[in-house]
């Protein structure tokens, strides 16, 4: 196995890792609520401080990975989320729980910085949608196994042997990533970097003038709201709306999130490879236009009182969604200079969090308290609470559109 194809396995099984840990969280906030007492919005607080460490860290992981040794970098953050996920077991007050959660995000951002750049140095730009589709499929799959195997060690153990299950196999992973070597910066670009020997900051400041890079980041943004609030709170709205257990709303979410995952991001990067060599804006469309299809879908699905037809709105829309990742994100590394990737994508993930899901889960808890506050039943309230986040999914197929004029003005 060549090394760009290794350190392809072991970033897609970091990043596996990396969402199994993420949303086992999502799997058991029903029981882990009960326990500790707590309200809606301080639920969704716990997705509010993980990803805020995870921003402020990945900018300096970001400045440190074009300067240092990245996989050593991202062993080392991989080994920190895990030791966190671990400790999040033993905890038994909301303070500690949230401590824990803030480090898991300060290991976590070492990767999600550095994984994309080092991708893109080790394979060429003709090869790296499919590449990235890869590394992109393990979200669905980390989500699934986040879901199901969190609802249903909760479900026999209770949730604190849900944390120990996800955070043991990041410690092997971290051990590997150690001793990988560091792929040559920029050697797969089709161009040469010519900014490469300007000072860092002018070199940055190329970032913020890139018409792509904003247009993509934008679309990401409202993105990631969307998903953060969707993702965070749909296996705790099945079972308010239509008393699913933990563990059959955790396994039928997670189920859900693998076949739709992989099956979109197959067809994403499928179609973009094919579709992209008659029309170069292939996966511009393909993504914006699905962010907007799935709008209604999700829609739909949050305001059904049927469950099989609540299943069936969510696989599609779940299905569009998923459709958007391989596309954007190669595209939001391609078109940025090797010298300033990792730190283009740093700043990308800052941007992403800081105004997506980063606030999104906890304003939906708020909505959703304050409407139960009115009156309404737990399963209305969480229900109209997520409709925050249809807004979001238009507005972020619609940036991706204004961002295919700026990749032809560019081109």
């Amino acid at each position: 196995m060549s090394p760009a194809r290794r350190l392809l396995l072991l970033l897609t099984g970091i990043n596996l890792v990396n969402y199994l840990d993420r949303y086992v969280v999502a799997a058991i906030l029903e029981p882990l609520g009960r326990e500790l007492h707590l309200t809606d919005a301080q639920l969704g607080r716990l997705t509010f401080v993980f990803i805020a460490v995870y921003m402020c860290a990945a900018p300096l992981f970001g400045y440190l990975a074009d300067r240092f040794h990245r996989p050593r970098l991202v062993a080392a953050g991989v080994g920190l989320w895990s030791l966190a996920t671990l400790g999040a077991a033993f905890v038994h007050s909301y303070p500690a729980l949230l401590v824990t959660r803030s480090l898991v995000g300060v290991g976590e951002a070492a990767y999600a910085s550095l994984g994309p750049a080092m991708l893109a140095d080790g394979f060429p730009e003709s090869d790296r949608a499919r590449s990235f589709t890869w590394f992109y499929l393990a979200i669905p799959v980390g989500s699934a196994f986040g879901y199901g195997l969190g609802g249903l060690v909760a479900g026999a153990w209770g949730w604190r042997a849900s944390f120990l299950v996800a955070g043991m196999p990041g410690l092997v992973l971290a051990i590997w990533m150690a001793f990988q070597k560091d792929p040559e910066r920029g050697v797969m670009d089709a161009l040469p970097d010519a900014d490469a020997h300007l000072p860092y900051l002018q070199r940055l400041r190329h970032v913020f003038f890139n018409r792509i890079w904003l247009a993509c980041t934008a679309s990401y943004v409202a993105y990631t709201f969307a998903m953060g609030g969707l993702s965070t709170w749909a296996p705790t709205l099945l079972q308010r709306k239509f008393a699913v257990s933990t563990a059959r709303a955790g396994v039928v979410f997670g189920a859900l999130a693998v076949v739709t995952g992989l099956a979109g991001t197959f067809l994403g990067g499928m179609l973009t490879d094919r579709l992209q060599k008659r029309w170069p804006d292939a996966g511009v469309w393909l993504s914006a236009l699905t962010l907007v299809a799935a709008a209604p879908v999700v829609g739909w699905a949050l305001g059904t009182s049927s469950l099989g037809l609540t299943y069936g709105l969510f696989f599609l829309g779940m299905l569009l969604l998923f459709v958007n990742t391989s596309p954007v994100n190669a595209l939001t590394v391609s078109c940025l200079p090797a010298s300033v990737r990792a730190t283009g994508v740093a700043v990308n993930v800052l941007f992403i969090h800081l105004l997506g899901d980063a606030i999104s889960p906890e304003l939906v808890g708020q909505r959703a308290d304050h409407l139960r506050a009115a009156g309404a039943s737990p399963g209305l309230a969480l229900g109209q609470a997520l409709g925050l986040v249809l807004p979001a999914l238009l507005l972020s197929g619609l940036v991706l559109l204004a961002g295919r004029r700026g990749r032809a003005a560019q081109a």
